[in-house]
């Protein structure tokens, strides 16, 4: 038997017989060592571990921030303080009960704006921002000591007092007019203010003046727009987002400093493009050993892309079974709390986080799917004789689904068009280190694609493929 190019970065996208690889909840990671002769390895994204289920009357969770020692959370009309054990130690009401809510914190205070209201808390009340605060903004952020908020449907955007959420200057105001097109939102990266228009960016810092304390960096805009204002997320000095192309492409971004690099490829272009509604995007960031995803979710698409910076590979994320090609994953928005990194559910209260060693999504199937690269031998008929799956066995759990693990294999002649009979075999009991996922006499074809498929709750790796072939006279 022979090692074959199996595990590879691709991604099903503009056309099957480029590429039909898939890696549905599945990441690779690269061996430099190169032991047992293999450079990439493939493992199982980690499932979702309930933390806490947020007490509180909750339809879908609108918004998440996480501060050392605090979780504040906006569902349906109220928002909620919650301490790290779970327990909600303040509610109130807001004056909305669906739409876009974003969050921002200073030492002492914290902002909330619902698209209708500004509301401030103190660590005892909630009230509305009175006068001054510019009703009817859907994003904050609180960067070199203010709070600023984007004016909608207006190149405005207004800042706070220094460290005062409570009081906005009527003259605290400015406009993002590097191009004549509305802000669609306003963040911090490293204490730079970054305005998010609908067709250009600018960034804009603290220059000490008053009553407008910031001044835009001339030379720093670009014509990147936003394309989803729930697509941003923050991982370590980047913000991934979203954005559409000066050309009308919509892509997916990562900004570091002043700089806006393309990380999405021409296949996972070419699967957004293809959406009918982008719009509805949201972002979340987590991280498991060195890498480090950006998880991106298309609600009314119900599908979702995750993107592996450490690795710069794309994959897919998926919550249980679907008759559809894919379906969603349950994760909706993320932010770190005490120290850890947690994800909200996109239907209910709970709170997860992301555990490698947690092989459901609080309980409901991860159903793992590894599509190879196209096999070929100089575009000759050859025969495989029997594929060999180096896999983790023996991890089968003690009783009920998972104590008799089995891995699936589906073959395709035509570049992965179609597929044929599934293919069952076992990959051992707890215990039993010596079985071999083995399967036999696949026929003859040109190009064969292998598909594999697991579904038990149990901890799974790839490590190589090989094949015994012989090739066909022409």
């Amino acid at each position: 038997m022979k090692p074959i190019p199996f595990l590879g970065g691709g991604l099903q996208g503009k056309s099957r017989t480029v590429t039909a690889q898939r890696k549905l909840n599945i990441y690779l990671e690269h061996r430099p060592d190169g032991e047992k002769g293999v450079k990439v390895v493939a493992y199982g994204t980690p499932g979702l571990k309930l933390l806490f289920t947020i007490a509180s009357p909750v339809t879908q969770i609108r918004a998440i921030m996480g501060t050392p020692d605090s979780l504040y959370v906006v569902s349906g009309f109220t928002f909620s303080k919650i301490a790290p054990n779970g327990t909600t130690q303040f509610s109130s009401s807001i004056n909305t009960a669906a739409g876009h809510v974003e969050m921002a914190y200073s030492p002492t205070q914290v902002v909330v704006a619902d698209g209708a209201n500004g509301y401030l808390f103190n660590g005892s009340t909630l009230v509305t921002i009175g006068a001054a605060f510019p009703n009817g903004a859907n994003s904050i952020t609180f960067v070199a000591g203010y709070f600023v908020a984007a004016q909608p449907g207006t190149q405005t955007f207004w800042v706070s007092n220094v460290f005062d959420g409570s009081t906005w200057n009527a003259l605290a105001f400015a406009a993002a007019s590097q191009k004549s097109d509305n802000i669609s939102a306003v963040d911090n990266l490293s204490g730079i203010l970054v305005i998010f228009s609908l067709a250009h960016m600018e960034f804009w810092q603290n220059v000490g003046a008053t009553p407008e304390p910031f001044a835009p960096i001339q030379s720093a805009s670009n014509q990147w727009g936003l394309a989803a204002i729930s697509s941003r997320a923050h991982i370590d000095e980047s913000i991934f987002f979203l954005g559409q192309s000066e050309g009308g492409q919509v892509q997916v971004c990562q900004l570091t400093g002043y700089v806006v690099k393309v990380v999405s490829t021409g296949d996972v272009d070419s699967v957004i493009n293809k959406f009918t509604t982008v719009n509805d995007a949201v972002g979340l960031a987590y991280q498991i050993d060195e890498h480090k995803f950006y998880q991106l979710t298309f609600p009314s698409e119900d599908r979702t892309l995750v993107y592996d910076s450490s690795t710069g590979i794309w994959g897919e994320a998926q919550t249980g079974h679907t008759t559809k090609y894919a379906t969603r994953h349950m994760a909706n928005l993320s932010t770190l709390f005490a120290g850890k990194r947690v994800v909200s559910d996109s239907v209910s209260a709970n709170i997860y986080l992301f555990d490698p060693d947690t092989y459901t999504d609080n309980g409901k199937t991860i159903e793992r799917e590894l599509i190879s690269r196209h096999a070929i031998d100089g575009y000759n008929e050859f025969t495989i004789d029997e594929i060999f799956l180096d896999v983790e066995v023996g991890v089968g759990l003690v009783s009920g689904q998972g104590s008799n693990p089995q891995m699936m294999m589906q073959v395709s002649r035509d570049d992965g068009k179609t597929y044929e009979t599934e293919q069952w075999v076992p990959t051992g009991a707890m215990g039993n280190y010596q079985v071999r996922a083995l399967w036999r006499r696949q026929g003859s074809a040109r190009t064969f694609t292998i598909k594999h498929r697991y579904t038990e709750p149990t901890k799974f790796v790839i490590v190589n493929s090989a094949i015994s072939v012989r090739e066909r006279k022409q």
